[in-house]
């Protein structure tokens, strides 16, 4: 597993990257631009902080309910990059998450744009 430097909702962070491969198969050439398009100085995940923070609201069981969240990383810290086998640019976020310790959150990204955000299980 490598790891790389990366800006995540305004903190740095040296994260832990994994792609889907069998043994013996090499990464793609997809696999890797995704990877280096996701890494670069303006990545997608900064333009979406707003919709994960409406996601722990909505998914807090009403823990939440009339906040505004200030500070992202008391309810979700970034653990890990996952890079599915795709012929898209695909990228998953891989987090923990204060309300869903077992199932953590994902926030999947296609093509530099925001896909889907919700438990690990649908990226994993």
């Amino acid at each position: 597993m490598n790891k790389v430097k990366v800006v995540l909702w305004g903190r740095e962070f040296d994260i832990a990257v994994s792609y889907s491969c069998y043994s013996g198969e090499e990464i793609t050439k997809i696999q890797k631009e995704a990877l280096t398009e996701f890494c670069a100085k303006e990545n997608p995940a900064d333009s979406i902080l707003d919709e994960l923070k409406q996601y722990v609201i909505k998914t807090a069981d009403g823990k939440l309910e009339g906040t505004n969240i200030e500070n992202i990383f008391k309810y979700v810290i970034p653990k890990s990059l996952y890079i599915p086998r795709s012929p898209k640019k695909m990228v998953a976020v891989i987090c923990n998450y204060k309300f869903d310790m077992e199932n953590g959150i994902a926030v999947v990204f296609e093509n530099g744009k925001l896909k889907q955000i919700g438990t690990q299980d649908i990226i994993l």
